[in-house]
């Protein structure tokens, strides 16, 4: 049984994801919340296998909301539901720590299979939102230097969340070389910073 707390200030949209989410028998939802602070309150009394969050709200919107269970410490992974294509508003979610994107008009087949697949650790970013990494059909025509077991496992970490100094320290490396690979790493995959490049390399399945 996956657990799951559902976030959005819009009570008809949360309302109708809920029953959604309910028609699998596997899922269930323990708690909703009309804002970040009011979710922060209920997962302090609340254990869930998975947070699905808008990205605007009042009083607490998604990545503060995001940013705020990170410094806890929690590892829950985060689905974000959004209307919205701003970039800028995605990639920031990423940077706190959101694990997949989806759009507020998901079907029940591709919910379910998120739900699933997010509660068992992996990554989605439905590639329409990424209006910033390449599309299927550059995908076949990108070429890009392929990236050692090493720089992926540093991408990894990064997708975590982990600093380079963190990195270091679980890879047993300089400080110094974990910046020699991410460098390495925003050259071969032509990104402008670590977060682009972990995007680029989950939705190339890279990592």
């Amino acid at each position: 049984m996956i657990r799951i707390g559902v976030v959005d200030d819009q009570t008809i949209v949360r309302s109708g994801l809920v029953q959604l989410i309910q028609i699998s028998a596997q899922h269930e939802v323990l708690f909703e919340a009309s804002h970040g602070k009011d979710a922060l309150e209920k997962l302090s009394t609340n254990t869930i296998d998975l947070l699905i969050t808008d990205i605007k709200m009042p009083v607490m919107n998604g990545i503060e909301l995001i940013s705020a269970i990170r410094k806890t410490g929690s590892k829950v992974p985060v689905l974000v539901l959004t209307t919205f294509d701003d970039n800028e508003l995605l990639m920031q979610a990423i940077k706190e720590g959101a694990n997949g994107f989806l759009l507020k008009d998901v079907d029940l087949e591709k919910l379910n299979l998120a739900i699933s697949a997010l509660a068992s650790g992996e990554y989605l970013f439905e590639p329409q939102i990424l209006s910033g990494t390449p599309s299927s059909a550059e995908d076949s025509t990108m070429q890009i230097d392929p990236l050692s077991d090493t720089e992926k496992q540093v991408l990894r970490f990064a997708a975590a969340g982990f600093s380079n100094r963190d990195i270091a320290s679980n890879m047993h490396l300089a400080e110094g070389t974990i910046k020699n690979y991410v460098s390495k790493i925003l050259e071969k995959t032509q990104s402008r910073d670590r977060t682009q490049a972990v995007v680029k390399a989950i939705h190339w399945k890279l990592i």
